[in-house]
């Protein structure tokens, strides 16, 4: 009689200890932070400074990579829309919480996801291509999106190099008319150069070897070249830097492209990626990207004294003061 006591008080208390087990266990034991998965359709390799920036400021706001976030590629050979749209849908498919949109193609295709479905998508782009669909008085056209968008420098680096040549009245700029975006970059220029007291001669070329020839054989009346984005000749942008030294004219241009550039007024390319990890992180805390307004890159000055001694240009104190690059 005792042993079948003591059995059931044995039994008696291991029911007990399981049920005070089952009510603190789900107290006491954490539930494994969800993996936050963000999707970026880009061209490989990718942009770098953007990316970098943006991974930087995710670091910066407490996220680890495969801990509490993780990112996935889908490379876009190339930017037609079709193919664009199939890579978006290709990472929708491996169910991200957001897409990050790094080129300027894909920013419309991904308005357009955004639209349709409750993916929220965060650009670092250049969107003055696409005109006023994104501005502030276009909200409900941008659906759940939001980002950064570039800078307009065009203007601000067309007379920060006028300003530092005495006397300028004739500045020559060279682009590719074949290049996406390009045409849209000389808006508003021609009439930068008529408040500046400048002329600004456009040459449409279609080469590299072209643009090379073409500022070898400049007249003489010409004080400058412009660069303003062409992506043919970006890459290419040092033999065009060289044959204007040899011809001791200086270069200004509104992006980043060689060292041999005299003056630079370019966007922030690693300050663009660390802002836009900002939006995404306000959206991850539940803020809608339509709350966010789009927001505009920052910029900074860089000049090379090296080729202002090359084309016998000084620099003045309040053009070294202003630049945040001074190479020397």
């Amino acid at each position: 009689m005792k042993e079948i006591l003591k059995d059931g008080i044995k039994t008696g208390v291991i029911c007990v200890l399981s049920l005070i087990s089952m009510v603190i266990s789900p107290l006491g034991c954490k539930t494994p932070e969800r993996i936050f998965t963000i999707g970026i359709p880009c061209k490989i390799p990718i942009d770098a400074p953007i990316l970098d920036g943006f991974r930087a400021g995710m670091g910066e706001l407490g996220y680890i990579e495969d801990k509490n976030i993780r990112y996935i590629y889908s490379n876009i050979p190339d930017m037609k829309d079709e193919i664009i749209d199939a890579k978006i849908k290709e990472l929708l498919a491996r169910h991200v919480d957001l897409l990050l949109i790094l080129e300027t193609e894909a920013v419309l295709p991904a308005m357009k996801i955004a639209k349709e479905t409750d993916i929220p998508v965060v650009f670092s782009a250049n969107i003055k291509p696409i005109g006023d669909s994104l501005t502030e008085g276009h909200l409900l056209l941008r659906g759940n999106l939001t980002g950064v968008r570039f800078a307009d420098t065009n203007s601000k680096a067309l007379e920060w190099l006028a300003r530092i040549i005495p006397g300028a009245k004739k500045i020559y700029l060279p682009y590719n008319p074949g290049d996406i975006g390009s045409a849209e970059e000389l808006r508003g220029l021609e009439e930068t150069a008529l408040q500046l007291g400048i002329e600004l001669v456009v040459d449409g070329i279609n080469s590299v070897e072209a643009a090379v020839k073409a500022i070898e054989s400049l007249p003489e009346d010409i004080d400058a070249v412009f660069r303003i984005p062409s992506p043919m000749l970006n890459e290419r942008n040092i033999e065009l830097s060289r044959a204007a030294i040899e011809r001791q004219i200086p270069m200004g241009a509104s992006l980043l492209l060689d060292e041999d550039v005299l003056i630079t007024l370019t966007c922030d390319f690693f300050g663009i990626g660390r802002q836009a990890a900002r939006l995404v992180h306000q959206i991850h805390q539940g803020i809608k990207p339509t709350d966010l307004p789009i927001e505009t890159s920052e910029v900074f000055l860089t000049v090379n004294l090296k080729t202002a001694q090359k084309v016998g240009i000084t620099l003045s104190n309040d053009a070294l003061a202003q630049a945040k690059v001074i190479i020397r």
